[in-house]
């Protein structure tokens, strides 16, 4: 256990990045496969043709082999029925799930933590909400509120650091009164 959280969790969550990881390249992998003469076209390509695109040889030795060890019944209705779905579905959905179910931080301060960031979030809503409802009716609120109506004198800028040195139309910079 370190620091709450024990060790096979976070190899699970490393293992749900690295699917997740695998998910973005398989989505980068097909639509690069569209750019392959003689690709199967379609809007999201089955794995099955996507594996078959990028490396036809592997894919007719993983048939064999599991043919070989489980079954002809095995790769046809099983693992076929499978590839029909897009590869970075096939390997995200594993991948978000380790990664939600595993996360770090995942115990009773953080969640108190999270219930009490949401919780300040209603809390500007509600007073969002409240302060719409008091706004007269074509009266518009925004930053202009909390700037001043004189916030330019003479033409020069409000100055954020030093804002009532300009007030007096004195330039602090030119090492006395400025009235021009």
């Amino acid at each position: 256990m370190c620091n709450g959280y024990y060790a096979p969790m976070r190899v699970f969550f490393y293992i749900g990045l690295v699917f997740l990881v695998s998910s973005f390249l398989a989505a980068a992998a097909e639509n690069a496969s569209h750019a392959i003469v003689g690709a199967p076209r379609s809007f999201i390509l089955p794995a099955y043709d996507l594996w078959y695109t990028l490396w036809p040889k592997s894919l007719l030795v993983i048939e064999l082999k599991v043919e070989r060890l489980f079954g002809a019944w095995m790769w046809d209705p099983v693992l076929l029925t499978l590839l029909q779905l897009p590869a970075w579905l096939i390997l995200g959905a594993p991948g978000v799930t380790l990664v939600v179910f595993f996360r770090p931080n995942r115990g009773e301060s953080s969640e108190e933590e999270m219930a009490g960031a949401v919780e300040s979030l209603d809390l500007y809503n509600e007073l969002t909400r409240l302060a719409k409802e008091e706004n007269p009716p074509g009266e518009e609120h925004g930053p202009h509120d909390i700037m001043p109506e004189n916030a330019m004198t003479e033409g020069e800028p409000l100055d954020p650091i030093r804002p009532n040195e300009f007030i007096e139309g004195t330039n602090p910079f030119a090492g006395g009164s400025d009235k021009s």
